[in-house]
């Protein structure tokens, strides 16, 4: 039974651009992910993925936000990591919200902060299990068409940006990596969420990697 802790930000959740609450079963890119990758598993539950969802509006890779605790990543990963043991991998798909004009929006501080989360996997107790494996998500690029955008700091140009800072720190890390931008940006309505469309082509990217 593959288990797979998804961490992220607002587009892990599922938030819904057009109306600010939360996409259903089978539109979020997480549970298309684990629908998809137990198609044709019939040989008991110890062969199905389980696809555990902690994803959190606002959510950084280390920074905290002063309007919205609770949202430092560094700060709730070890304890989740401690909570949803034995894992096989952990996706880590951050870096947006890092964004913000009141933090250090720098594309290679950012890259630093998810550096840190990647040590905080490999030196967690996995309850006697392997250490998980790693798959680092490069954000879905900002779409500069609402003014939402306008609270991040050159928002679209830097979460563009973002994936080579990632990539590089995934490979010095030993970690795999998926640049997000290749199948899915930010829907045009909000500029910073995913549409039902970007859900289902992150899945499909997602599923094609992890099978």
């Amino acid at each position: 039974m593959p288990r797979i802790l998804c961490f992220g930000d607002s587009n892990t959740w599922g938030y819904n651009p057009s109306n600010g609450s939360r996409w259903g079963e089978g539109i979020r890119w997480t549970s298309r992910l684990q629908l998809a990758l137990n198609i044709g598993k019939d040989d008991g539950p110890k062969d199905r993925f389980v696809i555990i969802e902690e994803g959190l509006n606002g959510r950084t890779t280390v920074w905290n936000d002063p309007m919205k605790p609770y949202r430092d990543g560094s700060a709730a990963l070890p304890m989740l990591l401690l909570t949803h043991r034995p894992l096989d991998y952990v996706m880590i798909t951050l870096g947006t919200n890092d964004l913000k004009s009141q933090f250090p929006s720098e594309p290679a501080w950012i890259a630093e902060g998810i550096r840190k989360l990647i040590g905080q996997v490999k030196e967690c107790d996995n309850a006697g299990h392997p250490t998980p494996r790693i798959l680092i998500v490069s954000p879905a690029p900002m779409n500069d068409a609402n003014n939402w955008a306008s609270g991040f700091r050159d928002g679209r140009k830097k979460s563009l940006e973002l994936a080579s800072f990632f990539r590089a720190v995934a490979e010095e890390e030993g970690c795999s990596f998926f640049e997000a931008a290749t199948v899915c940006e930010a829907s045009p309505i909000d500029g910073l969420h995913l549409d039902e469309a970007g859900h289902a082509a992150l899945a499909d990217a997602l599923t094609k990697i992890l099978r």
